[in-house]
């Protein structure tokens, strides 16, 4: 009897202590793969965070870039028609001259001293930054006026031909051979300072009728476009974007030409640059633009700040301008928000954390407690096998507390987890379940997960969700679900299938996590992406987007006809000089203020740089050119109304320039370049008025 309660003893210790080992070793063992588990999707979740925002980043920089360079392209391709405009305006005023005095002195001086005072009066003439000139020839091809060449004066140049073969008279002689005698010509001369090679030369002339003369103004087309470019690198310097985004130009050699951040630069080759940092980055930055263009990183300066932090740019050679387009952001201004969401992953992961150390203390104390009191119970049985059923019933329990355990450890996970059976009916679930999904475990045991269906998927998403289950025996992916009280939710679904050895499928086995915080992350980025961060009205891309939209619905469904109206600061660049940067922001947002009180809901008012601001304009099937003069004369009448800054008012004023969409201009890039035109007439007839474009007319309202 001794020898047999001292086997038992030693049998009671062995389980004892073996039986607690292996518990512990269990226990530690889920724990650790819950906890290494929740480590992995942590650190993935931060992984594709940042990677999603580097790559929106990159898309937003691309978008802009492709901003600036249709502005370019713009720009460039409308010089020669503001050449041929202004060529026009200054033979006609010519003509003016002539014609006023003629009318006053033909009667009372002879022919030939009538011919050299109208000759004389406008041999002076200057214009295009003094290049540009008045000539006169006659219908014979004798040269009357050649400021340039007085020499000429009196000779015979019908023959005369540039270096195509083209014969130069000729071509004027039939420019105005037609009812209205008036044309533009084409051709090719020496500009002046080169007489060794021609380049394109566009002319307006018009006959002048008492003596029948061809009266004629012109200049060359790649010096007009020249001229130019010191507008077109203010429009460039003044675009921002995010918090500390613009774009900087720089042309082929090197040399700085536009840069806000440091203005200092400009003007100056980067080989000049006393600090190394900037030379460098400088060098990286041409070293990509020779390579085609693309993505660097490199160290450069905060705007306003000494502080150099590393900068993501894209770099994009602009080759119709020699230019290079650079647009970069600030590593650091991408740091706030990946900051905050780590911040909120890592709040989750400590609450996992705590809640497993805790399992584990309280799971094992008990797994300890039932290890040391089964083992007494075995050696009670050992001495006894013939003890009453009951005891075999009080094991059976013992067992069932040990499953209850495992079951509380799944039930610690973060994660939702459900189990289901062969027809897909819900088994088992954890507490993550009901707190995701608001459903208790009596509500959801029994039913299909179709309770949580949240109706923003087809059939056709649940039908290949279940292909992908039979082909490979898992799911992954993001789906839309629905708690119990109603709320839509994202969420990231992993489903695995179970099957036995003979293969027929035993359980489905579903783990899922809330995403909600992820995608408003996502959202907030395309916020920052789409609106303008100053004023709060939509950016250049939200407009692009949008007048595209609203043109290729008016011309497919016959919907609202669309305008487009560029609105421009006059002398904006003096409040900033005067008052500063501050003060001027603070009209741009007062402004934008403005322009959204007094358009219409179904209208989109935009902030697109600098103080430049567009509007798109949806007009009824009543309404016309009349209505958009009203409301062009009414925004015009509130912009300019004084705005009050500490005890004074600051004056604005504006000009507005509208486009129509019609047949001849039915494309957002065409409808886009008349309003252009239209706010530079509006500007160049004194500032401060409303032009309508109805290509190709004119109308000053």
């Amino acid at each position: 009897m001794m020898k047999h309660e001292n086997k038992a003893s030693l049998l009671s210790s062995y389980l004892l202590w073996g039986g607690s080992a292996i518990i512990t070793l269990l226990l530690i063992s889920l724990i650790s793969y819950y906890y290494l588990n929740t480590r992995e999707q942590y650190e993935a979740q931060l992984t594709n965070l940042h990677s999603n925002l580097i790559d929106q980043q990159r898309s937003r920089l691309s978008a802009e870039l492709d901003d600036v360079e249709r502005y370019l392209q713009l720009s460039y391709d409308s010089a020669e028609q503001r050449l041929m405009k202004e060529s026009q305006e200054q033979t006609q005023q010519a003509i003016q001259v002539m014609n006023s005095l003629y009318q006053t002195y033909h009667q009372q001086l002879s022919e030939a001293e009538m011919k050299s005072m109208l000759v004389e009066a406008v041999r002076e003439l200057r214009f295009f930054d003094g290049r540009g000139y008045i000539f006169i020839d006659d219908m014979d091809g004798l040269c009357i006026l050649l400021p340039t060449s007085p020499d000429v004066e009196g000779q015979s140049l019908y023959d005369n031909r540039d270096d195509t073969g083209h014969y130069i008279m000729r071509g004027l002689i039939d420019a105005v051979d037609n009812p209205a005698a008036a044309g533009y010509s084409r051709y090719r001369w020496y500009p002046p300072g080169n007489n060794q090679q021609m380049a394109d030369k566009i002319a307006y002339v018009e006959v002048f009728e008492p003596y029948q003369w061809i009266v004629g103004a012109g200049e060359y087309l790649d010096r007009f476009q020249k001229g130019l470019k010191p507008e077109v690198l203010e429009h460039v310097r003044n675009i921002r974007f995010g918090q500390n985004g613009y774009v900087a130009v720089i042309n082929n050699t090197g040399k700085m030409l536009a840069n806000a951040a440091i203005p200092g630069l400009e003007n100056i080759h980067y080989n000049q640059f006393e600090n190394d940092l900037i030379r460098d980055s400088m060098a990286q930055i041409l070293d990509t633009a020779k390579a085609g263009g693309g993505y660097t990183n490199y160290n450069w300066y905060r705007p306003g700040s000494s502080e150099n932090v590393e900068k993501l740019s894209l770099v994009r050679p602009a080759n119709s301008w020699g230019w290079i387009l650079v647009a970069g952001v600030y590593e650091g201004d991408l740091n706030q928000l990946l900051a905050e969401q780590k911040a909120s992953l890592e709040h989750a992961l400590e609450e996992a954390e705590q809640s497993l150390i805790i399992s584990f203390l309280v799971l094992g104390a008990l797994a300890l407690f039932i290890t040391h009191y089964y083992s007494h119970w075995l050696r009670s049985l050992f001495n006894s096998y013939h003890r009453d059923i009951t005891r075999q019933q009080q094991e059976l329990q013992e067992k069932a507390d040990s499953l209850l355990l495992s079951g509380r450890i799944v039930d610690s996970a973060y994660e939702g987890i459900t189990v289901c059976d062969a027809n897909n009916r819900i088994l088992q679930v954890n507490s993550a379940f009901t707190r995701i999904t608001g459903y208790s475990e009596q509500d959801a045991i029994g039913k299909t997960p179709a309770i949580l269906k949240s109706g923003r998927h087809q059939e056709v998403f649940y039908r290949s969700m279940w292909r992908r289950l039979e082909n490979t025996g898992y799911w992954r992916g993001e789906i839309w679900n629905r708690r119990k009280s109603g709320e839509v939710y994202p969420e990231w679904l992993s489903i695995n299938v179970y099957k036995d050895s003979q293969g027929r499928i035993q359980n489905y086995i579903a783990t899922f996590s809330d995403i909600t915080q992820r995608k408003e992350a996502e959202q907030q980025l395309r916020y920052l992406a789409e609106t303008d961060p100053l004023t709060g009205l939509a950016n250049r891309r939200t407009l692009m987007f949008c007048l595209n939209r609203d043109l290729a619905a008016t011309a497919r469904y016959m919907a609202p006809e669309v305008a487009l109206m560029f609105i421009d600061l006059d002398h904006f660049k003096q409040i900033n000089d005067v008052q500063g940067h501050d003060v001027g922001d603070k009209v741009l947002v007062e402004v934008g203020k403005r322009l959204q009180l007094n358009l219409r809901e179904s209208d989109l008012a935009c902030r697109i740089g600098g103080d430049e601001f567009v509007a798109i304009i949806k007009l009824h099937q009543d309404e016309g050119i009349e209505q958009l003069q009203i409301l062009s004369q009414r925004l015009l009448a509130e912009i300019v109304k004084p705005i009050r800054h500490s005890n004074s008012e600051i004056s604005i004023n504006c000009s507005i320039g509208i486009a129509l969409r019609n047949e001849l201009a039915s494309d957002a890039f065409t409808l886009m370049k008349n309003a252009d035109q239209a706010l530079y007439e509006a500007k160049h007839k004194g500032r401060g008025r409303v032009c309508f474009s109805e290509s190709p007319v004119l109308i000053d309202s």
